[in-house]
Formats: C-alpha cells, structure tokens, sequence
C-alpha cells in the first residue's frame, strides 16, 4: 500500500484528470479526484527524488513502530498473585476461578480485573501495586512512541508543515490545531473550578477514614464509587447484575435496529473466521429489501488478545461497476473475561463502551456512495457513537437492556432514576481527563518533548492527576496515538459537543423516533464527501449549539447570541 501511494506514474494521471477533466466529471467523482490528488500531494508526490525517498524510509519505519506498539499492548499478559486480605472489598464473584496452590488469587493486569480492583479494594497499597502494574505494563513503548512522534513531525516538515498536528487536522473538521487548542481551553477554565471540589469532595472523604491529606490516582475510582454510594445511593455492583453481556450485546443490537430501521440476524452457519469464538451477523435492512452489511462479534479475553473495546472496517461500502452495492463488512472485538460459573457481569461504563463501538459498527455498514475512497473525518466519526451512549442515560432505555442475569426482571425505575441523577457526578474531571489526553496527544505532535513525561506533567495540570512518588508511563499504553488517532483523540470532547445537541434536539423528546433516525441515517451515516458541518446542520434544522453539552456535564448554558 506505502508503495503504490508513492508511485508517480499513477499521480501524473490523477493529477491530468485534476487540471483538465473536473468539468466533464460528476459529484462523486470530483470529488474522489479531488481527495486522490490531495492525497498524492500529502504523500510528497510534488517532492525532489531526495525528499521523497526520505518520506518513503519514514513511512516504512512508521509502520514497523506501530506494529511493535500494539504487539507490546497485546503481548503484556501480566498477572498480580494478591491475599484475600489484599483484596479485601472486592466481590465475591470476582474471586471465581482465581485461585492458586499457594491460596492467593489471580489478578490479570487488564482492564477489567484491574477496574475492579481499583473501584474496590479498601487497602491502599493493593490500589497503588495495581495502579502501578496496569500503568507500566508496557514500557519499552515509550522508546517507541517517543521515535513514532519524531519521525511523524519530521515528515510533516519536509511536506512543508510545521507539525503533525498541523498536517492531519487539514483533513480534519477542526482544520487547524488551534481550532481544538480554543475549545479545550475554554473547557478547561470552565471545568477546573467545578473539578475542585469533586476532588476536595473525593480528599475528605479519604482524610478522615485514613488522616491522610494526599489523594492519589489509584485512590480516585474507590473513593468516587463510594461518593457515588453515598450522595446517590447507586451501588454500580446491584447495577451490574442488570447487565449480562450476552444478553446486552442482543438488546444493544436491537437498540440500533429499531433507531436504524434495521434487522440484525446470526448467521449460523459454516463461518470463515479467525477463531472459533466470533458469531458473524448479518444485517439488512428492516423490510429485509436489502442487505446493508455484515458485522463479526469475538468478544471474549483469550491469549495475546488485545485488550479493549475495538472496531475495525473490515471492507467498505462501494458500488460495483454493475452498480450494485457491495456490502460492507465490520469486525468488533473485546475481552471480557470469561465464566463457565456465572454469565460476565458488565459495569454501566462498560455498557456504554459496549453502546460506543456499535456506533462505529453502524457508521461503516450504513454508508452509502460510489466509491470506497471516501471516510469520515476522525472528529466526526466519534459523532455516530457518542451519540447513542446518550441512550445509556434514559430511563426507558435502561429498563429494555438492562435486567437481572437471573430473574430477567427489568432494572428497577427507582434505581434508575437514581444512575440517572448521577449522570454529572465527577463529570468535570472525567471530562478533563478526555481533554488532557486530547491536549497531549496534540502537543506532542507539535513539536520535541519528552512523551513520558509531558503525559504525567499535562495530566496533573489540566485533569489534577497526583502520581505521587510513582514512576508510572502511562502514554506506553496510549494506544490510540498508533491506530489511526493520532492527532485525534480530542475527538471524543469535539463529537461530545455536537452529539448532545443532536441527541437533545431531535431524540431527546421522542426515543427511537423513526423520523429521527432515518434523517440519522440519511444526512449522518450516508454521506462521506460533504463538509460534516453542512450535514450536522441539516440533519438539525439549524446551527448547532454546546448548550445541551455544558448542561450535561453540570455546567450552566450560556445566552443565545
């Protein structure tokens, strides 16, 4: 692929077709010339042999670096072998098939133990040695990161940008770093003040069991979850028992069928797959007129697995040259662990990541268009899924996906209410979090700095991380900067704007409107070559807003201009 986008030859005819031809083309193919030739040109196809040659050499290292990046990732199978006392707060069902001969248990370094260990382990230094495991679990990808970054920022130089940054977000909705530099400062100021006092909140509650006045970042999940307890009365272990993952998965899937207007059918047959774990769904539209795509599901840990909630594009939407649609295809792929004892148990935030990566899922199998040249830009594709997670904060919603893995009861209006009037609690620092990732990921594609370090320094100013006497290497693990978000993870606050005016606006009064999501599908999902702002305006009627936004992370919104 590096090779045939660095070949001259096939830049000189786009570029013919570009200076001569537009004219005699139509919309479509404008534009995929359009993009083509930008693409050629962003490759260093206008370049000297020397230069060309250098950005060649680049490419190739670049690749290697990221398949080392995400190689470490899934190869770091780590486990901690901790007491009962160790663990102590941690649930009963957490301790199954854990233990060992010398009777300690198993704590795999992976989100999923890790998260619970965090959330509910009452000793301190069982929080810190697993904060600390999970952190620096990987660290010979800071060598790597910190040689992807500068090599990233030396090719952009000699295509004649100042930085990375500056080179990927010319594709992107923001157009410019400093476009993303304003929001995110604005968010911060507005942010900061509110993220105070959770954390003083959050320190107190710690002060006055321990008589200790530092607050660390392993303390943050089990104080938060206890606040959460006791300002709420949410306990998110009742509210996980609502949420089988099997059975999720299915009600998820019917939750974008009935948005989407769309049937999503198992196929059980003889599969061509990668391992004898992934379910392959087929996906039509809802008259089953025609097929709109095909979604693979593997879902469960397994060895050198990677780790997290990911989507992949298998195959794109295309028209064949009889005009037919060609189908696309999605893969998404998870770990959570496995249970022959009891049916895995999802946490609400993991339901919602659950809810997130079907969006991408959709964004792929809904697309519609001539050629399979054509994507989203990365600040908008975070739109599609951000926007359904909406659906994770309303009561009706809940009570269709959520129910007792033994009873099958819905989850009960009364607790829901309850996770529901919690949907702002440490909403501002888990929104500065996003931002200070974002910011990071930014800055250290604008010119030298030390990855590791920048990470913990950016991390304490802006989301008031206290590491403590820790050496921890976060970014290590960072691993959108190396799977095609880099210089993109400000998308997650960027589409957070924009998804909760649209979700406010047109789903916000009437769930699943059938109306609303056919304009969804139409004006959003379709439509790859138009400006993304133009179609968020349609699809609202209107200039969008970041009232709904502020109001949704326990801000005030501001008077209309």
């Amino acid at each position: 692929m590096l090779a045939t986008e660095m070949r001259q030859d096939v830049y000189n005819v786009i570029y013919a077709v570009f200076n001569k031809e537009m004219s005699t083309l139509d919309h479509e193919d404008r534009k995929l010339i359009e993009h083509m030739e930008l693409k050629y040109r962003r490759n260093g196809l206008q370049l000297s042999s020397n230069q060309q040659l250098r950005v060649q050499s680049i490419d190739k290292r670049l690749a290697e670096l990221e398949i080392e990046f995400t190689r470490n990732i899934s190869t770091s199978a780590g486990h901690l072998l901790l007491s009962s006392a160790d663990l102590h707060g941690l649930p009963a069902d957490f301790f199954h098939g854990r233990s060992t001969a010398s009777g300690k248990f198993i704590v795999n370094v992976k989100p999923f133990d890790i998260n619970s260990v965090l959330r509910h382990a009452t000793l301190e230094r069982t929080r810190k040695q697993a904060y600390i495991a999970y952190s620096n679990r990987c660290p010979a990808n800071i060598e790597v990161l910190q040689e992807t970054v500068q090599l990233r920022n030396e090719k952009a130089n000699i295509l004649g940008y100042d930085s990375w940054a500056q080179y990927v977000l010319e594709q992107r909705m923001a157009k410019t770093p400093a476009a993303v530099f304003e929001l995110q400062e604005c968010l911060t100021s507005k942010l900061l003040p509110l993220a105070q006092q959770e954390l003083a909140q959050l320190r107190a509650m710690k002060q006055a069991e321990t008589q200790t006045a530092e607050f660390y970042e392993w303390d943050y999940s089990h104080y938060s979850n206890r606040l959460l307890q006791s300002q709420h009365n949410v306990d998110l272990d009742k509210v996980r028992q609502y949420f089988p993952c099997d059975a999720v998965v299915q009600r998820v899937m019917k939750l974008y069928s009935a948005v989407l207007s769309v049937d999503i059918v198992e196929n059980k047959g003889e599969l061509l797959a990668w391992h004898p774990d992934v379910q392959l769904y087929e996906v039509w539209e809802a008259d089953h007129s025609a097929l709109v795509g095909f979604l693979y599901l593997d879902l469960y840990e397994r060895a050198d697995k990677y780790p997290d909630i990911a989507v992949w594009p298998i195959r794109p939407c295309f028209e064949r040259s009889d005009g037919s649609r060609a189908a696309p295809v999605s893969a998404m792929l998870a770990s959570f662990p496995q249970s022959s004892n009891s049916p895995v148990l999802l946490q609400h935030n993991s339901v919602k990541s659950l809810v997130h990566a079907f969006g991408h899922v959709f964004q792929n199998l809904c697309a519609a268009g001539k050629w399979s040249h054509f994507k989203h830009p990365r600040d908008f594709a975070e739109i599609p899924a951000q926007l359904f997670t909406q659906w994770m904060w309303e009561q009706s919603t809940l009570q269709q996906i959520g129910r007792h893995y033994q009873t099958n009861e819905p989850i009960p209006l009364d607790l829901v209410k309850r996770l529901v009037a919690a949907k702002t609690h440490g909403s501002a620092i888990k929104t500065l979090q996003q931002v200070a990732r974002g910011q990071y990921d930014l800055e250290i594609h604008s010119g030298p700095q030390d990855v590791r370090q920048h990470y913990n320094k950016l991390t304490s100013e802006i989301a008031l991380a206290n590491y403590g006497d820790a050496k921890v290497c976060r970014a290590a693990t960072f691993a959108h900067l190396v799977q095609g978000y880099d210089c993109g993870y400000y998308s997650f606050v960027w589409a957070m704007v924009f998804c909760a005016d649209m979700f406010a606006a047109r789903f916000g009064s009437q769930e699943q409107s059938a109306e609303a999501g056919s304009d969804f599908r139409s004006e959003i999902l379709q439509v790859r070559y138009r400006d993304p702002l133009l179609s968020i305006q349609r699809f609202l009627g209107r200039q969008p807003s970041h009232n709904a936004f502020l109001l949704s992370i326990g801000l005030p919104s501001e008077p209309s201009t």
